[in-house]
């Protein structure tokens, strides 16, 4: 198994300000287990989002899809991780 596995994600960070930030973009990490891919998600993807310390204080929502995974990963593709916080 692979140390890291490449994805392409859409993130989208909607905060209480009315700012809503969208990026696509390339990212490395660590494969998934053959379970509980709602909890790899969470940990894996989510700290992925927000966008900085300018708005670490605002309450916001982030959520994550996965646009693109390797070939042996297809299961991959459209799964998305939510936060509020």
């Amino acid at each position: 198994m692979p140390a890291t596995i490449p994805l392409t994600i859409r993130t989208e960070n909607s905060y209480a300000t009315g700012a809503v930030f969208t990026h696509t973009i390339g990212v490395e990490v660590s494969p998934p287990p053959t379970h509980d891919l709602d909890d790899w998600a969470q940990g894996a993807l989510i700290p992925l989002t927000g966008e900085g310390p300018q708005y670490a204080e605002v309450h916001a929502i982030y959520e994550v899809e996965i646009l693109t995974a390797p070939a042996e990963y297809p299961h991959l593709v459209g799964l998305t991780a939510n936060a509020e916080g």
